[in-house]
């Protein structure tokens, strides 16, 4: 059913040996088939690519590309997988990450309700014991602010179309950290962004300690709080120079601050 894909997962990824086996395992578990899957190599040098050839061995019936961007940072992976993308609708997936058997089938259930919606996105939930308690809280966030980004880029999908009209994922638009927030932030600019109650992602609990490569939660509060019309000021203006100055330009995710003990 390779031929009928409506949409392309993108996946970049650097030295993830540790979770890209179960992340494929994931995709490949989908009930929907109609997608492609992307696999962006990022210079790893952990044999992230073999363990990701062999698991993709068990999806047969899917079309996966191997690719390899040997510039550093997550930004040139992303270009390079969009390139690749020949579907109407485009996704971005993390070498970390499980997703539901019906992830595919809500994202692209969520475009067809909504025509010109510009993002599907997906929650990104934590340890199951508090997930009722964080979807609750996630989803109160989409009603009260639908126009701003709850999620990250685990878990969002785009109208390709739109997507190459906000200008795509470049270093020279935003060569910062949060590089999944500003391109939602362009893309709202052009349709709808929808989410989708029961619409999430399981991303690794290695996230929880991001404090050296992410934004303030100061910063986070006047995201959520400040109107929509000034976000062009909040991302241009005001967060760019702060992180500028902290020197969290995108490569800085390769430092894997979640993880203490990882010296990669």
């Amino acid at each position: 059913m390779a031929e009928m894909a409506l949409i392309t997962l993108i996946l970049p990824y650097y030295n993830e040996a540790g979770f890209i086996a179960a992340t494929l395992a994931s995709l490949a578990g989908q009930a929907d088939r109609r997608f492609r899957l992307v696999l962006v190599d990022n210079a790893s040098s952990d044999g992230s690519e073999q363990i990701a050839r062999n698991a993709c061995a068990a999806m047969p019936d899917i079309s996966v590309s191997f690719l390899r961007e040997p510039q550093p940072g997550k930004i040139h992976a992303l270009r390079a997988g969009m390139a690749a993308a020949t579907t109407d609708y485009v996704g971005t997936v993390d070498a970390d990450t499980i997703y539901p058997p019906d992830y595919v089938k809500q994202a692209l259930a969520i475009f067809a309700r909504d025509p010109s919606a510009s993002c599907a996105l997906a929650f990104g939930l934590g340890p199951k014991a508090g997930r009722p308690m964080q979807l609750a809280r996630l989803r109160l966030y989409a009603r009260l602010f639908p126009r701003k980004c709850h999620t990250g880029g685990y878990g969002q999908n785009f109208r390709r179309d739109l997507l190459d009209q906000a200008g795509g994922f470049g270093i020279g638009i935003w060569p910062y950290v949060l590089e999944d927030h500003e391109i939602v932030h362009r893309m709202q600019k052009l349709g709808p962004i929808l989410y989708g109650a029961g619409f999430f992602c399981l991303p690794s609990d290695r996230r929880d300690n991001r404090s050296r490569c992410s934004w303030s939660l100061a910063e986070r509060i006047i995201y959520k709080l400040l109107p929509t019309v000034f976000m062009d000021w909040f991302f241009y203006r005001f967060l760019g120079p702060r992180m500028a100055q902290r020197g969290l330009g995108n490569l800085r995710l390769r430092e894997r601050g979640w993880d203490s003990e990882d010296a990669a």
